[in-house]
This record gives C-alpha cells, sequence and structure tokens, in this order.
C-alpha cells in the first residue's frame, strides 16, 4: 500500500508546486495472516494551501488498479489505466499531450534527453526525496 501511496504523495507535491508541511495518516485493523493494515487513509496539506484526501484498501472487490479519481478547483477527473474522463463519465481526448500514451516509454524518453541535453531528469531522485521524507513521517504516526 506505501508504494501507492508514494505515487500519490509524489504527484500531489508535484502538481501543486508546493511542499507537504502537513500530513496525517490513520490504518484500519490488521490483518491476522498478513500481518498489514488492509486500509490507509491519508491527508496532505501543501504550503500553498492545496490538500489532498487519498483513501487505499486492498479490500477491493473488482479489478485490480481499478481508477483514480482527481477532484479539483477546476473539474472531477478520473483515470482508468490508459483513459481519462470527467466527472460525467465524458472522455477526454489526451492524445495530443505527449508522443505516446506509455508511461514507461515517456519516462525513459525524458531520462535519455536529460542525459543527452546535460540536465537533471524530470522526477530525479533530488526530487522524490521530499516523497519519503512524508512518507516516513506518515509510518511514524501509525507506529
Amino acid at each position: 500500500m506505501w508504494h501507492h501511496a508514494a505515487h500519490t504523495v509524489d504527484l500531489f507535491a508535484y502538481q501543486a508546486g508546493s511542499p507537504i508541511v502537513k500530513a496525517n495518516a490513520i490504518q484500519g485493523p490488521i490483518h491476522p495472516e498478513l500481518g498489514i493494515a488492509m486500509d490507509m487513509s491519508i491527508q496532505l496539506k501543501a504550503a500553498n494551501g492545496a490538500i489532498c484526501t487519498l483513501s487505499l484498501s486492498f479490500n477491493n472487490d473488482g479489478p485490480l488498479g481499478t481508477f483514480f479519481r482527481y477532484i479539483g478547483d477546476t473539474g472531477t477527473y478520473i483515470a482508468r489505466y490508459d483513459d481519462l474522463v470527467n466527472g460525467k463519465e465524458e472522455k477526454i481526448d489526451v492524445s495530443h499531450v505527449a508522443v505516446s500514451m506509455n508511461g514507461i516509454e515517456l519516462q525513459d524518453r525524458e531520462f535519455f534527453a536529460a542525459i543527452r541535453e546535460g540536465r537533471e531528469p524530470n522526477s530525479s531522485l533530488r526530487q522524490v526525496l521530499p516523497c519519503y521524507q512524508v512518507l516516513h513521517a506518515l509510518e511514524q504516526q501509525l507506529v
């Protein structure tokens, strides 16, 4: 579950363009056989006032991956694999956003372009460290 939380914590800080200054976490009961919580809730606040509420659960009765719902002041978006729709389930064309819809390919393209151009790649280790500092602080709340 922490893996999925990391993606959202990192994405939130990136999209907010502001560091996370407050973070809270609660978890559900520990599964008797697996020894982990099957549910977790995380609240984040950025320095610029933006907030993020994240609910995670392994108690999903549906396909793996399912969907992500993003609710913001400019609209509601639902992401399912390679599809993006608005809050009214109207498809949003994102084909013009990048040369590919494959995230791994785009990540690799950025990495190699940064090497060629002698610059730090977007989503570098340095850039993701604040995310892991937030995750560590969240984990300490649950101990």
